[in-house]
């Protein structure tokens, strides 16, 4: 794709704007395609990776036979195919390339951008996950190794800029613009970004001079719609305003942002944050002239690379609402990454030297466990009903339990689990998959009323997800009311909250709790609670833990407090690793094979209605 003119985005983004003249083709009054490549929410998965197929990813052609699934070679092979077929096309990502990986930890966000900028990608907006390293971090790799615009037009950037600024003078102000202006063959696209702003302030809390401060989304998006319009046939917002859900939700069960922005004169919006495929894509009526907002999301860890074909009737004048350019129709498939693709040569040459690094110094394929569970089932993430869940409740009780910590219950973002943990082997790599983030425990103390502050807040945001909980505990338990008579007139709530453990009675998730097992949460009490930094923060809206100023930061990662808990359970004896049978060799034991390690059984911490979800 050749950049047209880049107007305003010019001043900001002087070093790596373009300007090319030609002649403009007369193109008014035909009906052209073009196609949108989509790519949302790598997470650093930068090789091909092991998962379970869900029945939605399956119906999509993800087929377990074809796995390992992703990888940026795929992706790019995938980007060429499209672009082989396709004629006018431009490939657009909605952020957060950063984050999620191994490859991430040891690079830094080095080996996303150079890969993405080889395998050929437009541009991107900025997700939350490339703060993960700072400000400055985000401004070095950018700098060197982005290749591509990278936009965000709702920020309000520092003046003077932060001490941050390297040598030369140029920060990370320098190094984003507002918007770009592309050029596909006469069709002339104004892309805006529009970054993720709700986890900025656990961010900004955390520590990291940002150098600057998030700016809402209308007043963000407005102008520079305004000041696009005119010029080109197209306005497309690359967004990462998406709220932080479970990526196993439903398209229809998610209250998207986008929906909210001011609209006029937006022609397309590429989401991102969500990790949803929008198999159908939304229509959103914006100015009653038949100029409706095309609304697309194409899922995370690069599993799929969006398709969408769109044919542009290009008007006569493109300030006048009446006779602008828009969408007539529109096709989008979402293409699956898995073991049928090719890598790409150049692409893979890139990313190559990085896995022998990266391989030298972990051994990602060492289990931490095995997975062995009675009933045929596997470690889940998150509950059915919408409660606790095993994944949660391992993952809370290390951070409650682990040494120097020993908190009287655990909270931990629910939100932050991103895989089950299948049968077989877990393993350092498949550890990665399931809790991706550096996220680490802050023991805090609060009193009785901040809990329950906190717990009505879980409630209140449940309420809105289908009563699916946002958090994940350990030591404690409650009743999680979505929708009932609660204080203060609110419909949601957190009612009947305790410490302790095996609350309920006769051991029912569904029943009630026993107050001969746990005791009653005090509001003047004071309890030493294991809360996750990005919550203790006041990451996705948690207030009460962030206006507390008691948190004592551990740097206990959450991934490496999981991995002690794992060495502390019974070691297996007889297990045979089910990964020899049916392939013709002869079965080996769990020990024989992976050394001393745990067995997990679908008892060790399971679903006990910790957390029980309630509508009345």
């Amino acid at each position: 794709m050749q950049l047209l003119t880049v107007v305003g985005a010019a001043a900001v983004l002087a070093s790596s704007a373009c300007t090319v003249r030609r002649a403009q083709p007369d193109l008014v009054g035909q009906d052209l395609p073009l196609t949108i490549i989509h790519t949302a929410d790598l997470h650093s998965r930068l090789f091909p990776y092991n998962f379970a197929p869900s029945a939605a990813d399956q119906d999509r052609g993800l087929s377990p036979s074809n796995a390992p699934f992703g990888g940026i070679a795929r992706i790019a092979t995938r980007v060429q195919q499209i672009r082989a077929s396709a004629g006018r096309s431009l490939w657009l990502d909605s952020g957060d390339s950063f984050e999620g990986a191994p490859v991430f930890d040891a690079f830094h966000g080095e080996a996303e951008l150079r890969a993405l900028t080889v395998a050929g990608l437009d541009g991107a907006v900025l997700g939350d996950h490339e703060f993960a390293r700072g400000a400055r971090n985000l401004f070095d790799q950018i700098e060197h190794g982005a290749g591509f615009p990278v936009l965000a037009a709702n920020y309000a950037w520092d003046d003077p800029p932060p001490a941050a600024a390297i040598s030369s003078g140029r920060s990370l102000r320098d190094a984003i613009a507002p918007y770009q202006i592309y050029d596909a063959e006469g069709l002339k696209l104004g892309v805006i970004g529009m970054a993720n702003i709700t986890a900025i302030p656990a961010i900004y809390e955390a520590g990291n001079s940002l150098g600057f401060r998030p700016v809402g989304d209308a007043a963000a998006l407005e102008p520079w719609v305004r000041f696009l319009r005119p010029q080109v046939d197209l306005v497309v917002v690359i967004s990462h305003l998406g709220p932080e859900v479970d990526d196993g939700l439903a398209a229809s069960q998610v209250d998207d942002p986008s929906a909210a922005l001011a609209l006029d004169g937006v022609d397309l919006i590429l989401g991102g944050h969500l990790h949803i495929v929008t198999d159908a894509p939304t229509v959103i009526a914006t100015d009653g002239l038949g100029h409706d907002a095309v609304v697309v999301h194409s899922g995370a860890y690069g599993r799929y690379v969006g398709r969408l074909d769109l044919v542009v009737h290009v008007g006569e004048r493109a300030a006048d609402p009446a006779t602008r350019s828009r969408i007539a129709s529109f096709r989008y498939t979402a293409l699956p990454v898995d073991s049928t693709v090719a890598d790409d040569p150049p692409t893979a040459d890139v990313i190559g030297p990085y896995a022998v690094e990266l391989h030298q110094a972990v051994d990602l394929d060492g289990a931490l466990a095995y997975v062995d569970p009675s009933d045929g089932s596997k470690i889940v993430r998150a509950d059915a009903a919408g409660g606790d869940s095993q994944l949660g409740n391992l993952v809370a009780r290390a951070m409650q339990l682990h040494d120097g910590v020993l908190a009287q219950f655990a909270i931990t973002d629910a939100l932050g689990l991103r895989a089950d943990v299948e049968r077989g082997p877990w393993t350092i790599d498949q550890m990665f998959n399931a809790v991706p983030f550096d996220r680490t425990i802050t023991v805090m103390y609060l009193s009785g009323v901040e809990v329950q502050d906190t717990l009505d807040f879980v409630a209140q945001q449940a309420a809105a997800r289908g009563c699916r909980t946002q958090v994940q505990v350990a030591g404690i338990a409650f009743d999680l009311v979505c929708r009932g008579s609660c204080p203060g007139g609110q419909l949601a709530c957190a009612r009947n909250i305790s410490i302790g453990d095996h609350c309920r009675q006769g051991g029912d998730p569904a029943g009630p709790i026993d107050p001969a097992r746990c005791a009653a949460l005090l509001p003047t009490s004071l309890y030493r609670v294991a809360v996750d930094d990005y919550l203790a923060a006041g990451g996705s809206g948690f207030e009460v833990l962030r206006r507390n100023r008691s948190g004592q930061p551990t740097s206990v990662s959450l991934r490496d407090g999981l991995r002690v808990l794992l060495n502390r359970q019974t070691p297996c004896t007889t297990q045979t690793d089910e990964t020899d049978l049916g392939t013709g060799n002869p079965p080996r034991g769990v020990v024989e094979r992976y050394g001393a390690i745990a067995c997990l059984d679908q008892t060790i911490e399971a679903h006990d209605g910790r957390i029980r979800p309630v509508s009345e």
